[in-house]
């Protein structure tokens, strides 16, 4: 399980991301523990593999108006389901990538899954609790778990 300064270097991560991609920082709320059994996705959903002395996943979820506005704001005119699920795909990616850097080279990462659409549930592992982090950009509410 990660510990708490582990932790801080994906709550920086995404508070630097939303800054430099969108030129808006996000509010990311404090972070809490969530259990194998519980679900935690919006519309897109962009899950990272993650071997090495971390065993799991990481995600980055995010509802479908969320990605559309982060298009516009690059000014993509197209906002379909795929490019959605390039940018959540791209958001995973960097927040893991960026998080890998400062774990070291024992946080192996996985090119992302993309997933459209809610699954009924995303499974975590049964033997560990998971943490979400909440994450609000303007209006939107995602999570990094």
């Amino acid at each position: 399980m990660l510990n708490e300064t582990q932790l801080k270097v994906f709550v920086d991560h995404a508070t630097h991301y939303f800054s430099a991609f969108a030129q808006e920082p996000a509010i990311v709320r404090v972070p809490y523990l969530i259990s194998h059994d519980e679900s935690l996705v919006y519309d897109y959903t962009g899950v990272i593999g993650v071997s090495g002395a971390f065993r799991g996943c990481v995600y980055f979820t995010a509802p479908a108006r969320m990605m559309q506005y982060l298009l516009m704001t690059q000014g993509e005119t197209e906002h379909s389901q795929e490019h959605c699920l390039d940018v959540v795909g791209e958001i995973a990616n960097t927040l893991a990538g960026n998080a890998r850097r400062e774990l070291g080279s024992d946080f192996m990462i996985s090119v992302p899954i993309r997933i459209a659409g809610k699954p009924e549930q995303l499974t975590l592992a049964r033997s560990a609790r998971s943490y979400a982090i909440p994450i609000q950009w303007r209006v939107y509410s995602a999570a990094l778990v």
